[in-house]
């Protein structure tokens, strides 16, 4: 099987010759690479160097393929280009060093404050100053990142064909809702203005969904990928950051009308990215047409076998603590992820670290964590050496 092939069988339920341990964009698991201070401890702890793996966002700052080829993992295929005539002016920032902090200041208004070099260590940033304030910083968001007028259909399909005969499953990426939002205003004021400003929240998602029909749906109908995803975040430690009331109001047409889409197209796989206790918004989700989520934090409290028993078709990615591999911590592996042998027999399960590789990783710890991942899942991919004990 190829693996676009092995991908689409096991979304579909169906008995691949194995499973992929595969790992999607913004939350990878153990498939994606890592960031440098734990690629560097992987090293001091017995890795050999099999070409520096950096930031996860930025895909041509590492060397991907060495990291598959080493620990036998996957990932999607991501388009390289955006269908508009002509791309918006865009977010830019200047970077400016203080009091050992590194403060970025961009061009819609807003200032971030983190560490040094952040990108090598990453921790979360403090928002001093969001995107989006009020209505006028909302306009002018929305001029800097608003393209022009769409690619015709020849310009469309000239671009898509490098496509047609892949191998690989393909990733595109549709705007979401609250959570994008929140990311433009901060938690707070995304939350007070469903009350204060219901229309200005409207407008946001007209225009979200603006780009979306324009944009974006014309591209999964030419190239029928097998994801179409969505970040959200709109989940925390104990469930929806938002009401059923105002995801419903706000939220749920966005997702009818990429679902509408992902119907007519026979796309397999329809994810949601979501951080937190995402149990709650399953409801909410599924009638539009959802089918699958990642990444499944465990320390929020998310139980895939009481998620499989509500939700049998739902495809789930993730939902082993990536704690397990860090120093100190190796010797819960085994039990972690054994336990999801009976998941996977179930089908419709993606195994693998329910987020990403922290900076306490250790080779022992990755080896033994990959071992038993590859045993359970039957893969016979990746060189590194096995460690069953």
């Amino acid at each position: 099987m190829t693996r676009r092939e092995r991908f689409i069988a096991v979304c579909r339920g169906e008995k691949p010759d194995y499973v992929p341990i595969i790992g999607f964009p913004w939350a990878p698991g153990m498939a994606g690479g890592c960031q440098r201070s734990a690629y560097y401890n992987l090293l001091a702890t017995g890795m050999p160097d099999i070409g520096g793996c950096w930031d996860p966002a930025a895909m041509d700052k590492f060397n991907l393929k060495g990291w598959q080829d080493y620990w036998g993992t996957e990932g999607p295929l991501s388009i390289d280009f955006y269908p508009a005539k002509k791309y918006s002016p865009g977010i830019t920032g200047t970077k400016t060093i203080k009091d050992g902090f590194e403060y970025i200041e961009f061009n819609t208004g807003a200032l971030t404050k983190q560490v040094v070099d952040n990108d090598i260590t990453y921790s979360m940033p403090e928002h001093i100053i969001y995107d989006v304030r009020d209505r006028d910083s909302f306009e002018y968001y929305k001029y800097l990142c608003t393209p022009s007028d769409p690619w015709t259909d020849e310009e469309l399909d000239e671009a898509c064909k490098k496509y047609d005969n892949r191998t690989q499953p393909l990733w595109i990426t549709c705007g979401a809702t609250w959570g994008q939002m929140r990311n433009l205003m901060g938690p707070y004021l995304a939350s007070t203005i469903l009350y204060d400003d219901p229309e200005l929240v409207m407008d946001y998602m007209d225009w979200i969904r603006h780009q979306n029909r324009t944009f974006l749906f014309p591209l999964i109908k030419r190239l029928k990928p097998e994801v179409v995803a969505v970040s959200e975040d709109f989940c925390y430690n104990h469930g929806m950051f938002i009401s059923g009331e105002h995801f419903n109001k706000f939220c749920a047409k966005t997702y009818a009308e990429i679902g509408d889409v992902v119907k007519a197209n026979d796309i397999p796989m329809f994810l949601l990215d979501c951080d937190g206790f995402v149990e709650p918004a399953l409801p909410l989700l599924i009638p539009h047409g959802l089918n699958a989520v990642f990444p499944w934090e465990v320390k929020s409290g998310n139980d895939l076998y009481r998620v499989r028993e509500r939700y049998p078709e739902l495809i789930m990615l993730g939902g082993i603590e990536k704690e397990c591999v860090n120093a100190g911590n190796e010797g819960t592996i085994k039990s972690l992820v054994l336990e999801k042998r009976d998941l996977i027999k179930k089908g419709r399960y993606f195994p693998n670290g329910d987020h990403g590789i922290q900076p306490d990783v250790t080779f022992e710890g990755m080896r033994r964590f990959m071992t038993w991942l590859h045993e359970i899942t039957e893969n016979p991919e990746g060189t590194f050496p096995r460690l069953y004990d």
